[in-house]
């Protein structure tokens, strides 16, 4: 095949070109993929999951009325379905963490742990009002869960989190919080799992026992140690008769007395995940379905029982009608009129009819939105002084690269332009400090450093300038021998013709041969800025808690803070930041600088 000159050219440059796209894609790989990784939740990272995931649509709260079904996901789904037909006839996501609700006549009310609190008007889900809880600064991703019960006029907010002792009271009208309560106890260090308001008592569930608060002076009435009953915790608190409570958790449910204070009976020894009273009996969600239990005393277990209650759901989240129904963990149930609403996890919905006591409908929750973990960047510097660290290494890298260049530059023209007795053997001597690993030195640099104190009684590790005098150190050599290559390149006839106009040679090297070198000492500048950038073994053995650098820091949330290899990615994707926006500004002196000492003459 005879082509002409032209047309081969024109091959050659594409395939010169996709050559080189392909190169740069996988040389920006690393860094997509950090950014990527650091916008994912941790525990996709641990179990190697690639895509974004969608957020669990667990059925957190059913809220019928008269005409609809308000179908209310864990991600802060807000599903509006027909009562009848169970179909969906509105949708709003309020994309939250670890979301509770509240519904009344005209709002929906969301708490969580990243937006706060919320409100949706009924009427029109588009409608949002958002309000600041006035909490302390907490990482988002520690919160178990959060917990809200309403009233007429008020909404009690808490949440599970470690050293969070605290009773938020709302008031709906003025739309702000009014109050706080301490619930610090003698069951500290608790959390809260669970709120419920009795008369003029706010019932508290703890992860450590169960107290009561008066409402009216915020002080704690008693409180009542059911570890033995429930060691993991109240988790749900529903009131079954005047006086009495349902009380429930991962070890069953039980029937609580307030004013004598113990549990009475024991309802149901298993795991309970979802808990309601209606119409004058206590349905208890279990992993299979429910049961219904006579309020009546004694209390007895009546022939309600469901199990298979559930269509399955197809890969796109809808549902597979021509399945069999199938068992699972019911989380709420709500009923109206002879139909019970019951919801489990996946956000599948069943119609239950009591009297036929079969399913009638089924429907499926919208499909949780895609997690998109923004708020890594934010917890990242909750977790650690990462602040700190990062003001920490653009001082200590600054002022290194500042006193190695000094240095290396005067050196570095010396050796190119004079010609001294050892200039030869000083010159190999340089390159041959480099053959050496510099983790060699760590151990006789740390013991100097310990004698250098003892004797003079001068603090030196730990210290800003004992870790800028090690990099200083390290950097001259090598930064001597690279400049060196760019002043050898400078042609040696403009600084004599510098000295005959009657320049010294401080001014010759001032004048004349510094400006030419500055792209040959930006680009040396910068790689040791970078080397020192993400230098870890001496920082992380020569500094202190105040003085540690970026890669000491982001190793810190290894161990130290549950493994979050999240906020590690967040945490390097800001450590990368600074260097690349300083490699994209001086680009192109850093290019000048390695080609300007390629060739000498």
């Amino acid at each position: 095949m005879n082509l002409s000159y032209y047309a081969r050219k024109r091959i050659k440059d594409y395939l010169i070109h996709i050559v080189m796209l392909i190169i740069l894609l996988f040389t920006l790989f690393p860094i997509v993929w950090m950014v990527y990784t650091s916008l994912k939740e941790n525990t996709d990272i641990l179990v190697g999951k690639i895509p974004l995931s969608h957020a669990h649509n667990n059925v957190a709260e059913i809220a019928p009325d008269d005409s609809s079904i308000w179908i209310l996901t864990s991600d802060g789904g807000i599903n509006k379905h027909n009562r009848k037909t169970l179909k969906e006839s509105d949708y709003k996501s309020a994309q939250t963490m670890t979301s509770s609700f509240h519904t009344d006549d005209k709002y929906i009310w969301i708490s969580s742990a990243n937006h706060g609190l919320l409100r949706y008007s009924k009427s029109d889900l588009n409608k949002k009002s958002e309000f600041d809880l006035k909490l302390p600064s907490f990482d988002k991703a520690k919160v178990g869960s959060t917990t809200i019960y309403g009233t007429k006029d008020k909404i009690y907010f808490s949440m599970k989190y470690k050293g969070f002792q605290q009773v938020v009271e709302f008031n709906k009208k003025l739309g702000k919080v009014v109050r706080t309560f301490n619930i610090k106890n003698e069951f500290s260090p608790s959390q809260v799992q669970s709120l419920f308001v009795a008369g003029d008592t706010l019932m508290v569930g703890l992860d450590t026992g169960l107290l009561s608060v008066d409402i009216k002076s915020g002080k704690i009435k008693k409180g009542f140690s059911i570890m033995e009953y429930l060691p993991l915790g109240v988790e749900k608190i529903k009131l079954l008769s005047n006086g009495k409570l349902i009380i429930a958790g991962n070890n069953g449910a039980y029937l609580f007395d307030m004013s004598s204070g113990n549990v009475v009976k024991n309802i149901y020894p298993k795991a309970v995940y979802g808990l309601s009273v209606l119409n004058g009996n206590v349905y208890i969600g279990t992993n299979h379905g429910f049961i219904a239990y006579s309020a009546k005393e004694p209390m007895m277990a009546s022939p309600l029982g469901a199990e298979n209650l559930f269509h399955q759901i197809k890969r796109d989240g809808t549902v597979n009608p021509g399945a069999k129904l199938v068992p699972s963990e019911v989380v709420a149930i709500a009923g109206l009129g002879k139909n019970l609403y019951v919801g489990s996890t996946f956000g599948r919905i069943s119609q239950y009819n009591l009297n036929s006591k079969k399913v009638v409908n089924s429907a499926v929750a919208r499909q949780g939105h895609i997690v998109v973990s923004w708020v890594n960047y934010v917890d990242m510097w909750k977790n650690v002084d990462f602040g700190l660290y990062l003001g920490n290494s653009f001082f200590i890298c600054g002022i290194s690269m500042f006193f190695a260049m000094i240095f290396a530059t005067m050196a570095a023209y010396a050796l190119s332009r004079f010609k001294f007795p050892g200039s030869k053997l000083f010159s190999m001597a340089i390159l041959a400090t480099q053959m050496v690993p510099g983790i060699m030195f760590l151990i006789p640099i740390y013991s100097n450093f310990v004698k250098f104190s003892e004797i003079t009684g001068i603090p030196i590790k730990g210290t800003y300038y004992g870790l800028i005098f090690v990099y200083s150190t390290f950097f001259i050599p090598f930064s001597v021998w690279i400049l060196r290559g760019f002043f050898a390149a400078i042609p040696i006839e403009l600084e004599e013709a510098a000295h005959i106009d009657g320049c010294s040679p401080f001014q010759v090297f001032w004048y004349v041969v510094l400006p030419l070198a500055i792209p040959g000492i930006i680009a040396t500048g910068i790689y040791i800025f970078l080397t020192a950038w993400d230098e870890l073994i001496l920082a992380w053995v020569l500094t202190s808690a105040d003085t540690m650098t970026i890669p000491v820091g982001i190793r810190n949330f290894v161990g130290n803070y549950q493994n979050r290899f999240d906020l590690i990615m967040a945490a390097a994707t800001v450590a990368t930041a600074p260097v690349m926006l300083l490699f994209f500004l001086l680009q192109k002196h850093i290019v000048k600088g390695l080609t300007a000492g390629a060739v000498k003459g």
